[in-house]
């Protein structure tokens, strides 16, 4: 019995462009039906796909394969699909703003991933290794809320390129943690600079200040929606020279560095320099004073630890070895209304208040 087949291009919102195949035993397919069920979606149909959405004839029929099948000339191609467009009421939307913007980001990053034979998830595994150091594969997964064979096969994909490998745990031989190699280490850095360059390319309206403000909002809206760790202080960047009237930006904390050095930072940002910073709970937090703590913490850079003695400390470093490292005590803290607190008052569940300590 022959099978009714019917076949053209697709278009999604981006303007990437695929094929379009439909097969069905049943001769009776009401194809039209089908395909204007598509059609309703953000797809654009050219070809024989595209026509049979017009069709009014009988189900099952497909106007240009039925031709050819016919020995006939085939119908007359469609041409190019018509440019999609925005209807201009859903811009006033916020939430479809930053679907399409970041369907269209997503799209940019992994064509430069695909340069590298890599995909998103390589990426992602490689960075969470970085930052907090040898992981066991169960955690990773959970980490990234990943499936665990899904994140078994990234692993091994980066196994077999040289990018980490996997070991067994110095202090508890029963774990095996994967870890990221010096070949690693250093691709991700190349990687990392190259596909930055995908911020320029989304961004290219925005001037560097502008850039500074949405990133900030963006932030805050990210940590709304998908909230870390309870108790736990977050932002990531380079320490950068610290220079009179330098940029507000370059005062954000990384606090995979070392306790050290992040209390060296806090102490060198004096006025008229913008002071160290980072989020709490969505919202930027002024670090004015902090030093070296003298007990080793473990943890996830950036969690939060109310410690009797020494107050309130936060972990800092990725632990590579295990046993702790130093964490950050944080001594006074400014909410980004100006006001000053002692920054176990601050930090105190439920308090982040406007007044002044």
């Amino acid at each position: 019995m022959e099978r009714p087949v019917v076949s053209g291009t697709a278009c999604d919102a981006s303007g990437a462009k695929f094929t379009v195949v439909g097969i069905s035993n049943t001769p009776t397919t009401d194809w039209a039906r089908v395909f204007r069920a598509l059609a309703g979606t953000d797809l654009t149909l050219a070809g024989d796909a595209a026509a049979l959405t017009a069709d009014h004839g009988a189900p099952g029929t497909v106007p240009g394969a039925a031709a050819r099948r016919a020995g006939g000339p085939a119908a007359a191609p469609s041409g190019p699909p018509r440019p999609s467009m925005t209807p201009p009421s859903v811009l006033d939307l916020n939430a479809y703003l930053m679907y399409a913007i970041g369907k269209a980001a997503r799209r940019r990053l992994t064509e430069r991933l695909a340069a590298h034979n890599l995909r998103l998830w390589h990426l992602t595994v490689m960075a969470m290794v970085a930052d907090l150091g040898p992981q066991m594969k169960t955690l990773l997964a959970a980490r990234l809320d990943m499936n665990s064979s899904d994140l078994v096969k990234i692993v091994n994909d980066l196994v077999g390129t040289g990018h980490v490998d996997c070991a067994r745990d110095p202090d508890n031989r029963r774990r095996i943690l994967v870890r990221l190699t010096p070949e690693g280490r250093a691709y991700l850095d190349l990687l990392s600079a190259d596909i930055a360059s995908t911020d320029d390319e989304v961004l290219a309206p925005l001037d560097a200040n502008e850039r500074e403000v949405l990133a900030s909002l963006l932030r805050r809206v990210h940590h709304h929606l998908v909230p870390g760790p309870a108790g736990t202080v977050h932002e990531a960047a380079r320490f950068t020279e610290v220079l009179p009237g330098g940029s507000d930006e370059d005062g954000r904390i990384d606090w995979t560095r070392p306790a050290e050095e992040i209390a060296g930072f806090v102490g060198a940002r004096r006025p008229p320099a913008p002071s160290a910073f980072t989020h709490h709970a969505g919202r930027r937090v002024d670090v004015l004073t902090a030093t070296v703590s003298r007990g080793l913490y473990s943890g996830e850079p950036g969690h939060i630890h109310h410690h009797e003695d020494e107050g309130v400390v936060v972990v800092t470093g990725a632990d590579h070895l295990g046993g702790g490292r130093p964490g950050l005590v944080l001594h006074r803290v400014r909410n980004e209304h100006g006001s000053e607190f002692r920054a176990e008052e601050y930090f105190t569940a439920g308090r982040t208040g406007n007044g002044a300590s």
